[in-house]
C-alpha cells in the first residue's frame, strides 16, 4: 500500500491496491434505524418480496411481528354512542431491485463468481425476510344493520387539542375505535423458520461481499450509500405517501369562530381571547352539545365544581349561546370553591393524562 512520500504519491493513493475496501460490508448493515421506520409500510406491499439489495435487512430479522397498524397515542370518546399504493418505498423497491439486476450483469462482464453469489444471496434474503413480513390489515365492520348512534368521534391528544370527527359508525369503527390487526400471509412458525434462513443468508452474503473483486465492491459499496440516502430521504416525507387512504372522504367542517382555537383571538381579554385547555374544552362541547364524553375520556375531574360548570357548558351550547364566557364562568366556581376550603389539585383538569408511546398500561383501546 503506498503512503505519503512514495513516488508518484499526490495526496491521495494513486493505484488501486492502495484503496481499501473492507468496509464495504459494513455498508450492507448501517441505515437500520431508516429501514426499521418504514418497516411496515415496506412489508405491506407485495413488492417487498423483490430479490434486491436492502440497506441493513437485519431490521426485519424480528423475533416477532407487530400485531396491528402503527398507533398515535390519543385519549378516545364516542360522543354519542389502509391498503398500500404506488408509495415512495414501492417505487425504491422497484429501483432497488433493478439496481441489484444491473450489478449482477456488470459482475458476469467482469467474471467475478463471488460477487455473483453474494449479492443472489443478499437479494434472496430480503425476499425470504419480505415474504415472512408481508402483511395486510383486517378492520373492524359491524355484522349487523341495526340503527346506530352517530359514530362521532373526540380525540384529545397530550398536548391538549381536541379533535371532533363527524362520521358514520362504520367509518368510526374502522379508523378509531376498532381492533384493527394485520393478517399475515405466513404462520407464526415458518416465520421463525424464514427469520433462520434469512439470517443464514445475510450472514454468508457479508462474507462473500469483502471478497469481490475491486471492480465489483465499487459498484455495491456506491449502491449502498445511495439507497440509504434515498430510504433516510424516505422520512422526510409525509405519512400520506405512504398510506392510501382515499377510500375515505373528509372537509374541514370548523366552525369559523373555532378555527383559531390555539392562538390569541383578543388581545384585550386575557381570558376568552388566549388559548387555554378550559376554552377549547368549551369549544368542543359547543360543537357537540353533549358532554357524556368528557367525563368517559378523562378530560375534565368529576368534582361537583366542574359538573357545574359542564352542566352550564352544555346549556349554553344547546341554546347556541356560542359567546359564553366560558373561562370566566370556570374561573369564578373555582375560586367560590377554593373560599370554601376546597383543594384545588382536584381541580386540575385533564383529569387523566394521555399516556406517552409505550407508558399506556394495560388494554391500549385507548389509543389509535
Amino acid at each position: 500500500m503506498s503512503s505519503p512520500g512514495d513516488p508518484g504519491w499526490k495526496w491521495f493513493p494513486n493505484d488501486k491496491p492502495s484503496w481499501r475496501l473492507d468496509v464495504v460490508t459494513l455498508l450492507a448493515v448501517i441505515g437500520e434505524s431508516a429501514i426499521a421506520e418504514h418497516a411496515q409500510a415496506i412489508t405491506a406491499s407485495l413488492l417487498c418480496m423483490l430479490p434486491r439489495l436492502l440497506p441493513a435487512p437485519q431490521a426485519l430479522l424480528k423475533p416477532s411481528r407487530p400485531t396491528r397498524l402503527p398507533e398515535t397515542h390519543a385519549k378516545m370518546a364516542g360522543v354519542y354512542s389502509g391498503t398500500i399504493l404506488d408509495s415512495p418505498s414501492c417505487i425504491l423497491s422497484v429501483f432497488s431491485f433493478l439496481l441489484s439486476v444491473g450489478i449482477l450483469v456488470a459482475a458476469v462482464v467482469w467474471k467475478d463468481g463471488v460477487a455473483i453469489i453474494a449479492i443472489t444471496l443478499i437479494s434472496l434474503a430480503s425476499t425470504v425476510v419480505g415474504y415472512a413480513s408481508s402483511w395486510r390489515p383486517i378492520l373492524m365492520q359491524r355484522r349487523h344493520t341495526n340503527d346506530v348512534p352517530s359514530g362521532d368521534v373526540m380525540i384529545r391528544t397530550r398536548e391538549g387539542a381536541f379533535v371532533l370527527i363527524r362520521c358514520s359508525e362504520d367509518v368510526a369503527r374502522e379508523l378509531y375505535s376498532g381492533t384493527e390487526e394485520c393478517e399475515y400471509y405466513v404462520g407464526e412458525k415458518a416465520y421463525r423458520v424464514f427469520m433462520a434462513l434469512g439470517t443464514i443468508l445475510l450472514m454468508v452474503s457479508v462474507v462473500l461481499l469483502g471478497n469481490c473483486t475491486w471492480n465489483s465492491q465499487i459498484f455495491i459499496g456506491g449502491s449502498y450509500i445511495v439507497l440509504n440516502g434515498l430510504y433516510w430521504g424516505l422520512g422526510m416525507l409525509p405519512k400520506t405517501y405512504f398510506w392510501d387512504l382515499s377510500r375515505y372522504k373528509w372537509s374541514d367542517a370548523t366552525a369559523k369562530d373555532g378555527q383559531n382555537a390555539d392562538s390569541i383571538t383578543d388581545k384585550d381579554d386575557e381570558r376568552e381571547g388566549h388559548p387555554s385547555f378550559t376554552r377549547t374544552l368549551w369549544y368542543a362541547i359547543r360543537e357537540t352539545k353533549a358532554i357524556g364524553w368528557v367525563e368517559r375520556s378523562g378530560a375534565a375531574p368529576g368534582t361537583p365544581q366542574w359538573q357545574k360548570w359542564l352542566n352550564e357548558a352544555l346549556e349554553n351550547a344547546k341554546q347556541g349561546n356560542r359567546d359564553w364566557e366560558a373561562v370566566k364562568r370556570k374561573n369564578e366556581i373555582m375560586t367560590q370553591a377554593t373560599n370554601d376550603g376546597g383543594d384545588p389539585a382536584t381541580q386540575r383538569a385533564p383529569a387523566t393524562e394521555v399516556q406517552t408511546k409505550g407508558a399506556a398500561p394495560g388494554n391500549m383501546s385507548s389509543t389509535f
